[in-house]
């Protein structure tokens, strides 16, 4: 008896160990199960009530839903540049602009093409003429037969872009038509370096919606379903501001759209007169940041805008009321936000137009009402001799009898068509023109940066005229 007593305990301890080995597990499985069942109940309890996401979800397919009917896809067939070729094709995107079949897209989509075909969202292809485009701003138009009923996109004309918006960029990515990507504005005048839009005016908006090859000229809508701009470029780790059909990468997360204020005066011109005027205001900045002012306001928000540093005497600012020493804070509504942006709400405008100008002085704002002048040759030339002779591989100065070529470098284009070293050019398309700053912008009229061919009548050094064919692929 007394040795079963001193086993007792240990006994004891024994069954414990068993219990706790077979039947603790047991208990804390199903407490634990329990538990997670309760949450999910709760989970599932929540999202029944609350249907928050599930608005979220049909305001963003109501997005989609209007949307596609306006929103192309565009096909386009490049003329070869000799006999012997065949041509090359390329794609991209665009959207509806009016009732009447208007399309609107990028000019690097379509600016070379023979042929332009247009898909609708509903299998429907037409055939499109290009009707004019603008390579400042890389935007053409497109016309399609206007006996056929369209959709035209709804346009956010009175309601200014905003760093955080959502917003929503439709295009073709890689050939997956009708595509849509959702994102966020992540900026806001932005100037992109490597921009395809030689010379052009950018002051674009950032966003990170996903854009890739084939969405070039697609829209960009914000969250009322209207377009605020037109997807024209990205960012990667190879450039910045290539168009994502030349940027030869995919998405990084920035992306750029034209801004609908640039776009609806460049198109109303072309739709209206086949061609682009642009507006001069005559005012001088410095861009920088001693011109560059940020302004507190009373309700707390701050104004940005440029301070002009001279007025040109007799010009359209100084008959509109601008004065040395004055801000611009807004041109047509739209604020300036940096020099760049100021640059593209002008030159946008067209010469002879009156617009609407915002300045900050003597602590107050004051509108003003401006007509605006013809863009002069000297400022537009500024802004593209540079890149165009550097993609030439030519430099030119100023002659006596018209442009000369001071030098033009082995193994470049313009050497490869025949210019030398002392040629002078006489005419342009058969066109003569008035000095150096006249033949930048009459070669660029004439589809320079588009890419077209340009015949130039050339006398050597030695007396002898010749004809030489040029063009630029951007």
């Amino acid at each position: 008896m007394r040795k079963f007593a001193s086993y007792g305990p240990a006994l004891v301890v024994l069954l414990c160990v068993v219990v706790a080995m077979f039947v603790v597990p047991g208990l804390i499985e199903r407490y634990a199960y329990a538990q997670q069942h309760a949450k999910i109940t709760l989970a599932r309890s929540v999202l029944a009530e609350d249907d928050i996401l599930r608005r979220i979800d049909r305001a963003t397919s109501a997005i989609a839903d209007s949307t596609e009917p306006s929103v192309v896809h565009i096909e386009t067939r490049i003329a070869p540049r000799s006999a012997e070729g065949s041509g090359t094709y390329s794609t991209g995107a665009g959207w509806v602009y009016d009732e009447i079949g208007h399309v609107i897209t990028n000019a690097h989509v379509v600016q070379t093409a023979k042929t332009v075909s247009i898909e609708f969202f509903d299998g429907r292809v037409v055939r499109g003429e290009v009707i004019g485009m603008d390579p400042y701003t890389d935007i053409a138009v497109i016309r399609a037969d206007p006996r056929s009923k369209y959709f035209p996109t709804r346009r956010a004309s009175n309601r200014l872009p905003r760093i955080g918006e959502q917003v929503y960029a439709f295009g073709s990515p890689f050939g997956f038509k009708f595509s849509m990507s959702e994102g966020i504005i992540s900026g806001l005048g932005r100037e992109a370096a490597g921009s395809n839009v030689v010379g052009g005016y950018t002051n674009y908006i950032q966003t990170d919606a996903a854009v890739n090859p084939g969405n070039s000229g697609g829209p960009l809508m914000n969250s009322d379903g209207h377009v605020i701009g037109m997807n024209v470029a990205i960012a990667t780790a190879k450039s910045v501001g290539e168009s994502p059909e030349a940027s030869g990468s995919d998405s990084a997360g920035i992306s750029f759209a034209i801004p609908l204020g640039t776009i609806q005066p460049i198109v109303d011109q072309i739709i209206k007169y086949g061609k682009v005027s642009r507006g001069y205001l005559g005012i001088r900045y410095d861009g920088g940041a001693r011109e560059r002012v940020s302004i507190p306001m009373p309700d707390g928000s701050t104004l940005t805008g440029i301070q002009v540093t001279e007025v040109e005497p007799d010009g359209p600012s100084y008959a509109g009321g601008i004065l040395a020493g004055d801000v611009v804070v807004s041109i047509q509504g739209s604020p300036i936000l940096n020099a760049e942006s100021l640059s593209s709400l002008i030159s946008s405008s067209r010469s002879g137009e009156t617009i609407a100008v915002q300045v900050y002085r003597d602590e107050q704002i004051v509108d003003l009402q401006v007509t605006l002048g013809k863009m002069k040759n000297e400022v537009l030339a500024n802004r593209i001799a540079e890149p165009i002779m550097m993609q030439l591989g030519m430099s030119l100065e100023s002659a006596p009898e018209g442009v000369r070529v001071y030098n033009a470098w082995p193994g470049f284009p313009a050497a490869i068509a025949g210019f030398r070293k002392g040629d002078t050019i006489t005419l342009v398309n058969g066109k003569p023109y008035n000095d150096i700053n006249h033949f930048f912008v009459l070669i660029a009229d004439e589809g320079i940066l588009a890419g077209k061919p340009i015949e130039f009548a050339v006398r050597g050094a030695d007396g002898q005229t010749r004809q030489i064919s040029l063009h630029l692929e951007w």
